[in-house]
């Protein structure tokens, strides 16, 4: 059997499928009792994050799902729970006799969630492109130059008019030794509109900032961009394969994919989920400040 090289002390998770096991064209790994953590700063001090009283978590779970385009045949999966990353070891389904390799997908999709009232509530999620896939979304943050996380709160003025305030973070993940991630500057945008266009405001907000950014803080949008939202997760993979128009029949600009994360949940666990809940307590701040002027 083909071995992957690792470094000595990751903790690693190996499954053997059955010899018999039959040719498919997708896998998927799901991993249960999930748990994260995310460090407050205050200064030079760090401190643990706080918890309400009796607070109690829903157990996580995250889900990937691998796509290789072709029929293959699994001999042994590798999850490498240090450096997070997926590896299958198996075959092209052919005639011919092939040698065990390292297969690729072509896609992937990251989800973490967790069961309530007997359905999905999902924590946050991301369809990724060819190459291997991680177990955290975190680590996927870190290939990314810039992270634009982008809320949109709205509302009815006494006027009878449409108040959209959008806010959108603009940072970069870095990692911080083996495992630690680290969000380094934040930019802070704030966007307030009238009468927006009909439509979801969501997407305006998000088409507003990029807009923004691109004429008066263009450095801001140089080379890969993460854009995190909590809109339309049923529109994502048609966003992400460009098949479909994003806003204003425009489609998403290359070089830009986007997740998605809630604010709801997972905020002291998660960075994209913290920088949603930053987002959305932005907005809804301004929000209030500009209705009661």
């Amino acid at each position: 059997m083909l071995r992957l090289i690792h470094k000595p002390g990751d903790k690693l998770f190996v499954h053997r499928f059955p010899r018999d096991i039959p040719p498919g064209e997708e896998i998927s790994v799901k991993i249960g009792g999930v748990e994260s953590e995310l460090l407050d700063t205050a200064g030079l001090v760090i401190r643990p994050p706080r918890h309400q009283p009796n607070q109690k978590r829903q157990q996580r779970f995250t889900l990937v799902e691998m796509e290789f385009g072709q029929k293959v045949i699994a001999h042994e999966l590798q999850v490498n729970f240090t450096t997070t990353e997926v590896f299958l070891v198996g075959q092209i389904y052919s005639a011919l006799i092939l040698k065990p390799q390292i297969l690729v997908p072509h896609r992937s999709t990251l989800s973490t969630y967790y069961a309530r009232k007997g359905k999905k509530k999902l924590i946050h999620a991301y369809f990724q492109s060819a190459g291997h896939p991680f177990i955290k979304i975190d680590r996927l943050l870190e290939e990314y130059d810039q992270v634009l996380c982008v809320d949109t709160n709205s509302a009815i003025n006494r006027n009878g008019q449409k108040v959209a305030v959008t806010t959108a973070l603009v940072a970069k993940s870095e990692r911080l030794g083996e495992i630690a991630a680290h969000i380094g500057a934040v930019h802070t945008i704030q966007v307030v509109a009238l009468d927006p266009p009909p439509g979801n405001p969501e997407l305006h907000g998000i088409w507003s900032a990029l807009g923004f950014l691109v004429k008066d803080h263009p450095q801001l949008v140089e080379g890969r961009i993460a854009i995190i939202t909590d809109t339309e997760f049923g529109m994502f993979k048609a966003w992400q394969d460009r098949t479909e128009p994003f806003y204003d029949g425009h489609r998403l600009p290359d070089g830009v994919d986007i997740f998605y994360a809630t604010a709801d949940a997972g905020s002291e666990e998660f960075l994209p989920n913290r920088l949603m809940r930053a987002c959305d307590s932005l907005s809804a701040k301004k929000l209030r400040e500009f209705m009661a002027a």
